[in-house]
């Protein structure tokens, strides 16, 4: 005897959500989309890493030639000096990009190359020079690539403040409008000259 109520019928599927191939397509272009993303995203925060970390060296690189507690504080003084560096022959041009303003205590700046500002009291003139990776001691001048230009028999290391012969540099203070010159291997009438065009140097403050 056939029943009066209707079997229900399954519900049928939907071959739209269903359907394996088109599922697969869908994850297949969100990831393709996603990797894209990626793409352009990974590069740029490699790039700002890069740049944050340089800044970071940089100045970690300027503070440790600046920190020092037997200085002064910072703007405690303001001078300026002329200097020249002239080895066998050669002035050493500090105009360059790469020796301006190492130290904020005593540099360089303005792409100019011969004169030399103080902002601390008790500063020496060393200072300027090992925050430029060189080195000067009472015999030997040691250039930022390693190369030593020391007294010897044939050459003497040389030293002068306003025309007068010293025997150091190193521990220097200078004062304003000083005139510092060091020089090696030159003969007696070259010097003398070097300090003439010191002499008239024009110090930009």
């Amino acid at each position: 005897m056939a029943s009066g109520k209707k079997e229900k019928e399954a519900p049928k599927k939907n071959p739209k959500n269903n359907d394996p191939k088109k599922v697969k397509s869908h994850f297949a272009l969100t990831r393709k989309k996603r990797n894209k993303q990626l793409l352009i995203i990974i590069p740029i925060i490699a790039a700002l890493v890069g740049i944050v970390s340089y800044a970071v060296y940089t100045y970690s690189s300027t503070l440790s030639h600046t920190v020092n507690a037997n200085f002064g504080p910072l703007g405690s003084a303001h001078v300026h000096a002329a200097f020249a560096v002239k080895l066998n022959g050669t002035i050493l041009d500090f105009s360059q990009n790469k020796y301006q303003v190492k130290s904020r205590y005593m540099h360089v700046e303005n792409g100019d190359g011969k004169t030399l500002h103080r902002h601390a009291t008790k500063v020496p003139v060393a200072e300027f020079f090992d925050s430029l990776g060189m080195n000067v001691t009472k015999n030997c001048f040691t250039l930022d690539n390693g190369t030593k230009y020391c007294s010897n028999a044939a050459n003497k290391l040389e030293f002068f403040i306003n025309g007068n012969k010293t025997d150091s540099i190193a521990n220097y203070v200078f004062n304003d409008d000083d005139r510092i010159l060091i020089v090696y291997g030159d003969n007696p009438m070259q010097v003398k000259q070097d300090l003439d065009e010191l002499r008239q140097s024009v110090i930009k403050k």
